[in-house]
Formats: structure tokens, sequence, C-alpha cells
């Protein structure tokens, strides 16, 4: 199959739904069978009766929908391998107050019909006592009526909005984002006044459209020019008249809001043109969407979330280690320089850390509500393979606050692409002009309702 077919089933499904698809139990080493697992009722017992059900004197049930199949199966296997690894080594290390930690995961190929009946499943039938979702948007509502703690992506409006006060972003939001990479690119001397930009959006399961307008705002609070903004997905067809239209407006730089970016690189280079002063935000993010992009890949800037295994851009610490000899012990697969380096392999090591560390803070007695309580009274909570959170209450969610960038540089030897932070973590330095440090709630509330 050819780079670009791969391309084109990659993309179709990055934005055919939030998440979804069948009920059959899969996962790695401790998590994924659900069968036989005896919950709290059946264990009996003063410690399991003061926790929810899900929690038994020596289990604790937490659920997972996951895309394990299909073109995206990688992302799902990242998030699965960034929960799972800091599972079983907790488990190695004698669980929570001799407690197990037990991942019961479906694979929901992205339908999101099966997406919500998993997680009623999981819920319901399985007694879970916290969730894991990957794009969870579809299924906010039901999750929030039932005051289940889920961890979930970010990105869009939905999981920074205090409708949904049980859910909690762990990666980043694409506004914020994207006023961080402005900021990464000026220091780097990319962008100067009166740059002329045009800007490509995603209006499926990435939908940041409702984002639009303070996208806009926060390219022109530099001195940029906004001279276009155009919706792209897969199915917009070919890039090729985006790239002529951007060409013909003398666009300098490009800001992908779209997954479906690769298409319009390989469609520039098809052409012999790219913008001068470069293209890229945070959907070029992901490696193994960059290498699928082949050498046209070259110069793209993205960044991201999470240091990289030596550290960079801050410096090495054991975290580091433990993180990687964590993915090398349980998912062997996964150990490549290209899943350390993805947001969601470090953005759900940093979800499962969180979940953990919740379920610690309550010593016997386990709750959903116990949970919820301590995700939404924790400030500046040290991952230690990423910045910190800042906050996850429901009236300020912030998700990752910093991100870093580098350019890809195509290996035609290895024939993957790879990146080195130039510079380090950048904040953005427009949130007092948006609201302040909780403006990401504020606006996605207004959004939302």
């Amino acid at each position: 199959m050819t780079r670009l077919m791969m391309a084109l089933l990659l993309a179709g499904s990055m934005f055919v739904a939030a998440c979804g698809s069948r009920s059959d139990e899969e996962g790695g080493g401790d998590g994924g069978d659900a069968g036989g697992v005896d919950n709290a009722a059946g264990d009996g017992g003063s410690e399991a009766a003061a926790s929810d059900p899900g929690v038994s004197d020596t289990e604790i049930k937490v659920g997972a929908s996951l895309t394990l199949s299909g073109p995206v199966a990688f992302l799902g296997e990242e998030v699965l391998a960034g929960i799972d690894s800091y599972f079983q080594m907790v488990n190695d290390r004698g669980g929570i107050n001799g407690r197990k930690l037990k991942l019961v995961t479906y694979d929901d190929r992205l339908d999101p019909t099966q997406l919500l009946a998993n997680l009623r499943k999981l819920v319901e039938q399985d007694e879970v006592v916290a969730l894991v979702t990957f794009v969870g948007d579809s299924a906010f509502d039901y999750i929030s009526r039932q005051g289940t703690p889920t961890i979930t992506f970010g990105v869009t409006p939905a999981a920074f909005a205090s409708n949904y006060p049980t859910v909690y972003p762990v990666v980043g939001n694409a506004l914020l984002w994207t006023q961080e990479a402005i900021a990464g690119l000026q220091e780097n001397g990319v962008i100067e006044e009166g740059t002329k930009v045009g800007i490509i959006y995603d209006t499926t399961a990435f939908d940041v459209s409702p984002y639009l307008d303070e996208i806009k705002e926060s390219w022109e609070n530099v001195g940029a020019e906004v001279v276009s903004t155009d919706p792209y997905t897969l199915e917009t067809g070919s890039c090729d008249s985006l790239v002529v239209k951007y060409r013909d407006l003398g666009v300098q730089y490009w800001d992908f809001q779209s997954a479906a970016w690769f298409l319009c690189v390989e469609s520039a280079q098809r052409q012999g043109w790219t913008p001068e002063q470069g293209w890229g935000n945070w959907p070029s993010s992901v490696p193994a969407l960059a290498t699928l992009a082949g050498p046209s890949v070259d110069g793209v800037w993205g960044g991201s979330n999470g240091d990289q295994p030596d550290g960079a851009p801050r410096k090495h610490t054991a975290a580091h280690d433990e993180f990687t000899s964590a993915v090398k012990k349980y998912y062997p697969d996964q150990a490549t320089s290209e899943h350390f380096d993805s947001p969601a392999l470090i953005g759900y090591w940093a979800g499962a850390k969180l979940i953990v560390d919740a379920l610690e803070a309550q010593g016997d007695a386990i709750t959903a509500d116990g949970i919820n309580e301590w995700m939404q009274d924790l400030e500046d909570y040290e991952i230690g393979i990423t910045p910190p959170i800042v906050s996850m209450a429901p009236d300020c969610k912030t998700g990752s606050e910093a991100v870093w960038i580098g350019q890809w540089k195509w290996d035609p030897k290895t024939q993957s692409a790879s990146r080195k932070p130039q510079g380090g973590y950048f904040t953005s330095p427009q949130k007092e002009k948006f609201g302040g440090k909780c403006f990401l709630t504020k606006l996605s509330d207004e959004i939302i309702e």
C-alpha cells in the first residue's frame, strides 16, 4: 500500500468520530480481560463495603474504551501502553494498599455508538471506578450523569467545559497550544509583523471550528494578518486547490488545525511550493503522522506536551528512566523513539499517574466521588516527564499548560521523521488577553451552552 493510501485511510478514520466499535476485551498484561473479575459487593469485607463497586479487598477496576483496531490503531495502542505500563509497574510494586489495578479494555474502532455502548458496559456491568477514553466528546453527557472520573485527550471545547466536571483532559487544548506555538515561532524568528497566515481547520472529530475566531485573534495579536481560513478534512478531497489558493494569496505561514495536514504538505511538494516562513501546529505533533508524510515533512513545525526520553528540553531525571523502563518491560513493541515522543503515550502515562495518585490519596475507602474531589483540587501537579498540570477544577481546566516546538527532519535511511526541541517549553503570553488562567473553561462553557 502506498504512503498516500495509508495517509488517506488514517486521516479518514481520525475524523469519522470520537471513538468506538466492538465489545471484545483487549489489553496488555493484567489489563484487558473483564471475565471472572469479582466486584466489591461480592467480596464483602469492611474496606470493600466502604468503597464503590469495582473496588474489592484485592482489586481496583478501571475501564477503557480505546481504538485498538483499524487504520488508527497505533494511537489506541499508545494510549493503552501509557496507561497499562504505569498500572503494571504499580502492581509489581505491591499495588495500592495491597489492591492490584485491573484495566478492563474494550475496542471501539472509532465508532461513537460503540464507544457509548462500551462505556455503559464498563460502568453498569463491569462497575469500574474510573474511565479512560481517547476523544470521548460524544459520550460526555453520559459520563457526567454517572459522575465517573474520566481521563481523556483534550483538544476540543467539550473536554474543557465545566458542563462535564468529571472529565479531565490530560494532553492539551487546540487554542492554547496554538498560542504557545506562536510564542515559540516568535522566539525562533519565524513570525514577523505583517506575516500572512492561512489556516486550515477540522470540523469533525477534532472540531476546532468553535475556536476559530479566537485562533485568528491569537495570530492577529502578534501582528500577523490572517488572509484565509478554510475547513479541511479528508472528505474535502484533494488539497491541490488550497495550495494554489494559498500560494496566490502570498501565505507565508500555514497554520495546521487539521490532522489531514500531511495531504496538503504532499500536494505542495508536488507543486513545488512551500510557504516561505513555514507551516505546522498541534496536529503535526504526532510522530507516526509525520513519518507517513514522508520526505515532504522536512521543515514542518510540530510541538510536544512532554519531554523526550533524554529529558529534553528540560533535564534528564529518574522519572524519564521510570517511563521508558516500564514501557520497555510491559509493551516492548512501543519502546521506540517514535512512540516515546508521542503526545498520546506521554499524555496517558500522565493520566495513569493521576488516577493512581487519586486512588492512593483515599486510603482504604475508594470511591468515584473521592477520585473526583482529589482531581478537582489539584494544583501545579507534577508529572515528572511533562510540565505540571496547573488545574483540573471544573471551572478551571487547563490540561497541559506548555509545549515545545521543533522542525521535523526526514531520514531516508530509516524512512522516518524525527525532531529536536528548538528552545524550551513555551506558555501562552496571551492568556490574560483572553481572560486569565481559567479562560479555556470560560470560553468553552460559552461554546457548549
